[in-house]
């Protein structure tokens, strides 16, 4: 059987649009785990309400925000248990195209190296979304194209994904972490999730673990989905999504890539002047105080054990 795992903060209409949208679009056995993370509007009690019944659905009400690595672990965990062999892991705000999971779930079943299938994710006005990366980047690549630094160098600098036929099967080094399928023991054999991260950067470590252990990821262009992007965590970064995707930032790069003090800080003074640029578009209106000071004791830190799980 097939787990789908989805995680909802204060977003039920989108929960509700991928879940019918799943129901609409697959025709193998499956089971959804729905889990939603303490959401602070009616979201509990609606989704409740509606999904109480269905036995296609196990519905998870969580006292704590778990954030992504911890909510989607309980739910994996919980698929093993009910003896699905693969899971989806979606975002909420994905909504599933005519045949997407099936033929996610037919390519890693034909192809027993695989890992994880990630699909071609499509914007709302139906551009691609950068949602795959073939190769590992360096740290001068990482500040180029995944930085706000790469307004100043699109020309020189394109990106690698803009270089390649986006419309064949391959490997990849790394998918989107809005909407993948997995093979559960093989998930099970990088140890999940690592649950030091709240929000972001789940995917380059997943990519990371499934390296060391030889596992492979790959990009299937016939499965397509649509992402509202953003629209899972209630839209567009402020200064407090921000600064969690710096804490995972830092965790990531000083444990998995092993960048040392001065690499660091340079990340985090790119990653300040971001929030500058883009304070006063921003609504959360958190002084620019906090961030600075959060991030200089995110950089501090040097040691591994510093850098305990929640």
């Amino acid at each position: 059987m097939l787990g789908i795992i989805i995680i909802n903060y204060n977003t039920f209409e989108k929960t509700i649009e991928c879940i019918e949208s799943i129901r609409n679009s697959i025709s193998t056995d499956y089971h959804i785990y729905l889990i939603d993370n303490n959401s602070n509007n009616l979201s509990q009690d609606i989704l409740e309400n509606k999904y109480l019944h269905d036995l296609d659905i196990t519905f998870i009400k969580s006292k704590d925000n778990l954030g992504y690595a911890r909510a989607n672990n309980l739910c994996i965990k919980k698929a093993i248990a009910d003896g699905c062999k693969y899971a989806i892991i979606s975002n909420n705000d994905i909504i599933y195209k005519e045949n997407a999971i099936d033929i996610m779930l037919s390519t890693i079943e034909k192809n027993s190296s695989a890992f994880i299938v990630g699909p071609k994710v499509l914007k709302m006005d139906g551009n691609i979304q950068s949602t795959v990366k073939d190769k590992c980047p360096t740290f001068f690549e990482y500040i180029i194209n995944e930085t706000y630094i790469r307004n100043f160098f699109k020309k020189k600098y394109p990106k690698v994904e803009k270089n390649v036929d986006n419309n064949i099967l391959r490997e990849v080094y790394w998918v989107c972490g809005c909407c993948f399928i997995t093979e559960l023991c093989k998930f099970e054999q990088i140890n999940f999730f690592d649950e030091y991260t709240f929000l972001f950067f789940e995917e380059y470590i997943v990519a990371e673990k499934a390296k060391v252990a030889g596992l492979t990821l790959l990009y299937q262009p016939e499965a397509q989905v649509l992402h509202f992007h953003g629209a899972s965590m209630g839209g567009s970064l402020n200064i407090l999504t921000r600064i969690e995707n710096l804490k995972s930032e830092t965790y990531f790069f000083h444990n998995y890539f092993k960048y040392g003090d001065m690499k660091m800080k340079l990340i985090w003074v790119v990653r300040l002047a971001e929030v500058a640029f883009n304070y006063r578009k921003e609504k959360n209106k958190t002084p620019l105080s906090d961030y600075y000071k959060q991030g200089k004791e995110i950089v501090r830190r040097k040691s591994k054990e510093q850098f305990i799980q929640r």
